[in-house]
C-alpha cells in the first residue's frame, strides 16, 4: 500500500493558505504582525498580534471559512474583551476592513 498524505493539514489547508494572503497583505500596508505559537500557557489565544504606527495594535485569530472558535477561545477571547483588548476574526486579506470595525467580531464564530 502507498502512504499518501493527508489533503490538508494546518500548514497547508484553507486556513492556512487565507492566513497566509492576509499576513503579506497586511505587511504591504505597513502592519508588523508576531504569530502566537500554540502552547500550554497560550491555550485560546488569538494566532496574532498586529501593530500599525497609525492604527494601534489588533488581536487577529484566523478561520477558514465557516470555521468556528472553540470554547477555550470563547473564554479567552471574552476575558480579553473584558480587559479592553478586542479580537478580530479574518478569513483571508478580503476580511481586511474588519480590522477598521469599532468593535471585535469573534462573537459572529462561536456555535454550540
Amino acid at each position: 500500500m502507498k502512504f499518501k498524505p493527508p489533503k490538508n493539514n494546518v500548514r497547508s489547508g484553507p486556513e492556512a493558505k487565507g492566513a497566509s494572503r492576509l499576513c503579506m497583505y497586511m505587511r504591504g500596508e505597513g502592519w508588523y504582525l508576531k504569530k502566537l505559537h500554540g502552547g500550554y500557557y497560550q491555550s485560546g489565544m488569538p494566532d496574532y498580534v498586529a501593530w500599525h504606527p497609525l492604527h494601534g495594535q489588533r488581536w487577529i485569530e484566523t478561520k477558514a471559512p465557516g470555521g468556528k472558535i472553540s470554547k477555550v477561545q470563547f473564554d479567552m477571547f471574552k476575558l480579553m474583551e473584558r480587559y479592553g483588548q478586542e479580537v478580530f476574526i479574518l478569513e483571508d486579506e478580503k476580511h481586511y476592513y474588519r480590522l477598521f470595525e469599532k468593535k471585535g467580531n469573534w462573537f459572529e464564530y462561536f456555535r454550540y
